[in-house]
């Protein structure tokens, strides 16, 4: 059994004289945001000096093989070092730890990350950074939360706080990191929780600054933007929508081809000279790509055609066209060979890469295709807003999408073109992915995981266990059971062996018209009337899956069982009541 340390014993009975204290969580959202910032200046670190070093170790050709060797570091680390956190990757494994597993992250997630990450952008991977300090991130809130003794709630407020710091830290907008926090891991935390995930940001964005800079910060003039440019704004919105769509089949296409490989490390070989490829043909795939988006905004378009093969074709604007749109469609593709090869990395990075490289091939269809429209029309306006369209639609996070992209460009007199260009995409993505049939039970699932499990999940099976039961055995007559049934208030009786082992229930108002027939009451058998139930709930789960199993069936009450044996009832009445308690007790963070 876990034993507290003495300094956890001391910082615990401190808290519990700090109960109502507000400062407490403000002073723990700044340690998150520290640590984390030091993890995102790590990543970085080693995303550099791996990149560095492996393009000076394979010269010429040889710059083919960077991808797969980068793919087989990583595939033998995860093997055998960092094999129990291999599956864990990104927001979406963060929420379903805070949903499904009480908030509670694996200690080991605060490093594997970024070193396997760092690892697999610098040798080339076409990923996003942003998978890892988010996985760092949620995971260093949820260990400080684990270590200091917090709750389910305040555990969860640091895991955002961590996403927080890490998303401000790495993408150096302050304002972008707490909105991705807010919009897509604690979506009904109250506002009473902003300054935590505010001063959490902040702090990781310092620190980040002051020892690496501004690294990544895209910096053009901006021309005025003129409202005769609307039209070709709804335009981009869509087509945002539709790479943001390509993307995900992309994604989905490299995920369904390469796992019929079996073999991890044939796999990364495959996939690595594959990817070894389409960076030998496009040598913006490098890495993350946001030096090719920042030539592209300096107006040096020919630095983007620079080592590629196309750099020997003669140029025109069709030609010039035809580059951009493959571009466009290679950073998906080369996005979902990374990291379905075995690498690391997410698509935060490559969404926005993707929506800069359409954004500038809008703007080269605008230029080709509507002559005199070039008088108004700026690469920059359009590169921002196409990062703004497909991030919008493939994080789900329209909010995080305006101000991310105002945060890292500093266009924020564009805000009224990012506000309709996010809204358009993501109200197409939105509109498709809700026809059907099974619209309606998503939303139903959505508003569970985001209200009631917040609440239940502070909330144990164990705490809601009715012990107050009388029991049969298989053995006992009829009789038996019908001066029993007299005696409980239940609809539901259960059967234990001598030992206490769980053998099944009898639900008496099954067998009502047996219980008055007296006739076999000295013949009938309790094993004879026993049956399953529907569902059985394990001692320590949460109370949010206590519910979700009394959705599924049509009964009041279920039994509890720990290790087979018997220990108890719940009701449903009594995991609503504690549910509306939990409700009224508003929102302390201690």
């Amino acid at each position: 059994m876990y034993k507290p340390s003495k300094y956890q014993l001391k910082f615990l009975r401190w808290r519990r004289k700090q109960r109502d204290s507000r400062v407490m969580p403000l002073i723990l959202s700044a340690l998150v945001g520290v640590i984390v910032g030091l993890a995102a200046i790590l990543i970085k670190t080693i995303i550099s000096y791996v990149e560095e070093y492996a393009i000076r170790f394979f010269p010429g050709f040889l710059y083919l093989i960077i991808p797969m060797v980068g793919l087989l570091l990583v595939v033998f680390l995860n093997r055998n070092i960092f094999y129990k956190t291999v599956n864990f990757r990104g927001a979406r494994h963060v929420i379903e730890a805070i949903k499904n597993n009480g908030s509670v992250i694996n200690f080991r997630l605060m490093y594997s990350k970024f070193i396997t990450t760092g690892l697999s952008i610098g040798f080339g991977g076409s990923s996003g950074v942003e998978a890892a300090i988010i996985t760092t991130g949620s995971a260093i809130g949820s260990n400080t939360g684990q270590f200091l003794g917090l709750g389910y709630k305040q555990r969860t407020l640091m895991i955002g706080c961590g996403i927080a710091g890490g998303i401000s830290a790495i993408y150096n907008a302050p304002v972008g990191g707490f909105l991705f926090a807010l919009e897509t891991v604690l979506p009904e935390f109250t506002p009473t929780l902003l300054i935590p995930l505010l001063i959490s940001a902040v702090f990781g964005k310092i620190l980040f600054e002051v020892f690496m800079g501004d690294q990544l910060r895209f910096e053009a003039p901006i021309p005025d933007f003129t409202y005769d440019q609307l039209p070709f704004v709804l335009a981009l919105g869509i087509a945002g929508m539709l790479a943001a769509r390509f993307l995900d089949k992309t994604y989905r296409f490299c995920y369904r081809y390469l796992s019929m490989i079996k073999n991890d490390y044939l796999r990364a070989i495959t996939g690595g000279l594959i990817l070894g490829t389409v960076i030998f043909l496009f040598p913006p795939m490098y890495g993350e790509g946001y030096v090719s988006v920042n030539e592209l905004l300096r107006a040096n378009e020919s630095e983007v055609f620079s080592n590629s093969v196309f750099s020997n074709f003669p140029h025109t604007h069709v030609s010039d066209l035809l580059f951009f749109l493959l571009l466009t469609i290679a950073k998906p593709l080369s996005t979902g060979l990374s990291v379905n090869s075995g690498g690391e990395g997410g698509y935060f990075a490559p969404s926005i890469i993707t929506g800069g490289f359409l954004g500038y091939f809008f703007y080269k269809a605008i230029f080709l295709f509507a002559p005199g429209a070039d008088l108004v029309v700026s690469p920059v306006t359009y590169i921002y807003l196409g990062m703004a369209a497909t991030f919008a639609c493939v994080m789900n996070a329209p909010v995080t999408a305006i101000f991310l992209i105002a945060d890292i460009t500093q266009s924020y007199e564009l805000f009224v073109p990012l506000m309709l260009v996010c809204a358009t995409s993501y109200f197409l993505k939105y509109s498709s992915e809700n026809k059907g049939p099974k619209a309606g039970a998503k939303k139903s699932d959505r508003r569970l995981m985001h209200t009631e499990r917040m609440v239940l999940n502070q909330v144990s099976a164990h705490e809601l266990l009715e012990k107050d039961v009388v029991s049969v055995r298989p053995g006992d007559t009829l009789r038996k059971l019908a001066e029993l049934s007299a005696a409980t208030s239940r609809d539901v009786i259960p059967v234990t062996n001598g030992e206490g082992r769980f053998e099944g229930i009898v639900k008496l108002n099954d067998i009502r018209k047996k219980l008055y027939d007296t006739e076999h009451y000295d013949s009938v058998r309790v094993s004879e009337l026993c049956q399953q139930p529907e569902e059985i709930i394990s001692l320590h789960e949460p109370a949010s899956s206590t519910l979700e199993r009394f959705d599924r069936v049509n009964s009041w009450y279920l039994p509890v069982v720990h290790e087979e044996k018997f220990m108890g009832f719940i009701s449903r009445m009594k995991v609503l009541a504690r549910y509306r308690s939990e409700l009224n007790k508003g929102n302390r963070f201690f």
